[in-house]
């Protein structure tokens, strides 16, 4: 938190407790999965699978989100948010849990959808009750800082999770590369996972904050299923961007540039920390622009960072991986902070359930064909698809009315 902007930090001495325990949630959520994104696709190559079982399980994670994203909405309007969010934790590590009883197929597919349901929980979840606890002027600003906690502490986790592995090994006087070390690895992700519940056991609702929020904006007709499905657009085009390369992002830097577990930990490490700065620099562009210029702006200048990746040398396509990063990390909360802007209160949950089932299945379609492209014609053609993903996201953005 060191290089926020000036903007944000005067946002800082206003925000609440509430939202700092949101914003400590959302920390620990994401140390949680930053370790298992690193860790999880490794732990398969050494249960024997490859690139393509690695495309499928994403899929299935996120196909969770398509087929329960919408009942996930209405759990969260019938048992209120924080208590919605609980449950996802609590699921999240459950799940993460089971899967490493068993490296057969038919485990780790039922697994990872029970871990893709509860993350579409818990992070459908928070974006009401962040809203809740906020008032519109200062929430462009509170949901980037709450992305930055999320993502920021990625450092974190990649660099210790590429680390896990060889501490784990030496423990258990095995290979480095071995199932049981990968194992022993990814039960951090259990442990803080669930720690990921503790600052929201407490109730956070604030009744005077939400009444002074709710009083200061407008009133606001109820909105077609349609019109909703418009704000959704973006997060579809972001889902197909993002599902074609995230799943495999630490396969592609092993394998195009052969680095180690530790190596490629320390590259995520570096993108983690290149987003959680970019998840707080929206709100100060937000201001000179407005919310939807800007996140339509911040949004296309992923392109080009994709199209650095393409440059066969370990400096650019860095460059462009952690671009990427910085970008998109910008512009999503930006986004998710303008529909919230433009549903009324009583449909935003619909909102950000919609938004969560049109992500989770854009990721789910573009994870299982790339995991099979890159097996044919490698990574190129899954970087241009993204690219182009992002700039349709970015006009989906500029078409919300």
């Amino acid at each position: 938190m060191l290089f926020v902007p000036a903007r944000a930090r005067l946002v800082l001495g206003r925000i609440s407790p509430a939202v700092w325990r949101i914003l400590l949630h959302s920390s620990l959520f994401g140390l949680a999965g930053s370790v298992a994104d690193l860790l999880f696709n490794f732990y398969l190559v050494s249960l024997g699978y490859g690139a393509d079982t690695a495309g499928l399980l994403s899929t299935v994670n996120r196909m969770a989100g398509v087929a329960l994203g919408l009942p996930i909405g209405v759990l969260i309007d019938r048992i209120g948010a924080r208590r919605s969010l609980i449950l996802g934790v609590l699921c999240y590590s459950g799940g993460w849990a089971l899967a490493l009883l068993s490296g057969a197929l038919w485990a780790l597919a039922l697994t990872q959808f029970v871990v893709g349901a509860a993350q579409i929980l818990a992070l459908t979840a928070v974006v009401p009750l962040m809203t809740g606890v906020t008032s519109a002027r200062e929430r462009a600003a509170v949901f980037g800082l709450n992305t930055s906690a999320a993502m920021i502490v990625g450092l974190l986790g990649s660099a210790a999770g590429g680390l896990l592995p060889t501490l784990g090994a030496a423990l258990l006087a095995v290979g480095p590369q071995e199932v049981a070390a990968y194992r022993l690895a990814l039960t951090t992700v259990v442990a803080v996972g669930l720690a990921g519940a503790l600052p929201v056991l407490r109730d956070v609702g604030e009744p005077g904050r939400d009444q002074a929020a709710a009083s200061a904006e407008p009133v606001q007709a109820r909105i077609s299923p349609g019109r909703l499905l418009r704000f959704a657009l973006p997060a579809l085009l972001l889902g197909l961007g993002s599902g074609a390369l995230l799943p495999f992002q630490n396969l592609f830097f092993r394998q195009q540039f052969g680095l180690s577990d530790a190596a490629v930990g320390a590259v995520l490490a570096v993108s983690a920390l290149v987003m959680g700065l970019g998840a707080v620099i929206g709100a100060p562009i937000s201001a000179r622009l407005g919310l939807q210029r800007a996140a339509a702006a911040l949004r296309v200048g992923a392109v080009p960072a994709m199209l650095l990746m393409l440059v066969p040398a370990l400096p650019p396509a860095l460059a462009g991986f952690c671009l990427r990063g910085l970008f998109v990390a910008a512009s999503f909360p930006l986004n998710d902070a303008l529909v919230m802007h433009v549903t009324p209160s009583g449909q935003r949950g619909a909102a950000m359930s919609l938004t969560s089932v049109l992500w989770s299945l854009g990721w789910a379609g573009a994870s299982i064909v790339s995991g099979w492209a890159q097996l044919r014609w490698g990574f190129g053609p899954v970087i241009l698809a993204a690219a182009a993903a992002y700039a349709l996201s970015s006009m989906a953005i500029r078409a919300i009315k």
